[in-house]
C-alpha cells in the first residue's frame, strides 16, 4: 500500500498538481477542520461502496486523523479499481506540523503553519533577528532566520489554541523570552518598552481585549497584532475570561489600533487555513481594515456582536494554556500534535 508523507503532498499542492484529497473521516470530524478542497467520504462509506464519482486513474489522497482510517480505505479503493491512491501517514495530526515560509520584505519574514493557520514571524536588519509568535517547530525559525543572529523572542500573549516555543527557542538559543507578564516569564514587557537589535528597533503596545495582558508590537510600518486583531475580524474575548467585561476592553483597544497611519500593515498571529495560499503573505493594511463592517460598529452595537458570538473553545485550551504559561511541562512532540489537532477557533466569526 502507497503512502505519502505530509511534506510530499504539500509539494504536490503547491505545484498546482491535480489531486483528489478524500478525507474518510466522520462529518463531525471533517466539518470543522480539514485540507482545503478536499471531499469528505466516511471510511464506512467506503468499504461499503468504494466507488467514487472521479476517473479511475485520478491521484486519490486518503486522509484521516492519524494514518490508519485512511490506510483502510486506500486498499478498498485499490481493490476496486483506482490506479494510484495513497494514504497520509500520521494524518491530519502530521499536516498540522506542516509549514510554509513568504517573504514580506527584506526584514520580515511569515512563518507559515498551514494545517493550523499559525502565523509566527521573524524580523531581521543589520544580521539580527527577533522571532514573534513561534510554535514549537522552533528548528522552522531558526531556519528562517538564515544569517541573521537571533537576539530575543517574544510573544503577543498566552495563546489558547497551540503550544508557543517561546521558551523552547529561548533556551535553545540562550536569548531572552519577552511577553506579557499574564505568560509568566521572567523578561515581561510592557506598554511603551522598545526592544532594538541590529538596524531595527521593536515596540511594544498594549492590547488587552483578546486576553488581559495582550501586547501588539511595531516594526516601522509593521504591527503584529498577535490574536488581538486579524485581517478579517477580532480575537475573541471568551477564552478564560468574562466576555462581557472584556468586550468593552477589546473595543477600545482596537479603535486604539485603528488610529494609527491608515499605511501601517497588520500582520496577525492567525489566519483562516482556507485563505493561507502558497507564496502569498496574509497581511491588510489599516486602511482597509477599517473597513470590515464589525469595526465600523458603535462601542455598544460593537458589544453587543460579541455577546451573539458562539464558538466552541480550541481543543484542549485549558491544557496549552497551562503550557503557555508555565504551569506545566510538556516535552514530547508527540504530545503536542496531539493536544493541538483540530481547527483554529481565536477569531470571532
Amino acid at each position: 500500500m502507497a503512502t505519502i508523507k505530509s511534506s510530499e503532498l504539500k509539494k504536490k499542492l503547491d505545484s498546482g498538481e491535480k489531486l483528489v484529497i478524500l478525507d474518510v473521516r466522520e462529518p463531525f470530524e471533517f466539518v470543522d477542520w480539514h485540507i482545503p478542497g478536499a471531499i469528505n467520504v466516511p471510511v464506512s462509506r467506503v468499504m461499503r461502496n468504494p466507488e467514487l464519482d472521479v476517473p479511475k486513474d485520478s491521484e486519490i489522497i486518503a486522509v484521516c486523523a492519524h494514518g490508519m482510517r485512511s490506510a483502510a480505505a486506500t486498499r478498498y479503493l485499490i481493490m476496486a479499481g483506482f490506479e494510484n491512491v495513497s494514504s497520509l501517514e500520521g494524518g491530519m495530526v502530521e499536516w498540522n506540523g506542516v509549514y510554509d515560509v513568504v517573504r514580506i520584505n527584506e526584514n520580515v519574514l511569515q512563518i507559515r503553519r498551514i494545517g493550523k493557520g499559525c502565523l509566527g514571524y521573524v524580523i531581521a536588519g543589520g544580521g539580527e533577528a527577533v522571532v514573534i509568535d513561534p510554535t514549537v517547530d522552533i528548528d522552522v525559525f531558526i531556519r528562517a532566520a538564515g544569517a541573521s543572529r537571533i537576539t530575543a523572542v517574544l510573544d503577543t500573549h498566552a495563546h489558547a489554541d497551540h503550544a508557543s516555543g517561546g521558551r523552547m527557542l529561548a533556551k535553545k538559543l540562550g536569548i531572552p523570552y519577552y511577553a506579557p507578564s499574564e505568560v509568566g516569564v521572567t523578561e515581561t514587557i510592557f506598554d511603551g518598552d522598545e526592544i532594538p537589535f541590529g538596524s531595527l528597533a521593536l515596540k511594544a503596545v498594549a492590547a488587552p481585549g483578546h486576553t488581559p495582558g495582550s501586547l501588539v508590537y511595531h516594526v516601522n510600518r509593521f504591527l503584529f497584532t498577535g490574536d488581538t486583531l486579524f485581517t478579517d475580524s477580532v480575537g475573541r474575548p471568551d477564552l478564560g475570561q468574562e466576555a462581557g467585561e472584556a468586550s468593552p476592553v477589546l473595543y477600545d483597544t482596537v479603535q486604539k489600533l485603528l488610529a494609527m497611519p491608515d499605511n501601517t500593515l497588520v500582520l496577525p498571529a492567525h489566519a483562516e487555513i482556507e485563505n493561507i495560499k502558497h507564496g502569498t503573505p496574509i497581511i491588510e493594511a489599516l486602511e482597509e481594515v477599517k473597513e470590515l463592517p464589525a469595526l465600523r460598529k458603535s462601542r455598544e452595537e460593537f458589544v453587543q456582536w460579541l455577546a451573539g458570538f458562539s464558538r466552541p473553545a480550541p481543543e484542549n485550551f485549558e491544557i496549552l494554556k497551562e503550557y503557555n504559561t508555565g504551569k506545566i511541562v510538556i516535552d514530547s512532540i508527540d504530545e503536542f500534535r496531539e493536544l493541538e489537532a483540530g481547527a483554529n477557533r481565536c477569531a470571532v466569526k
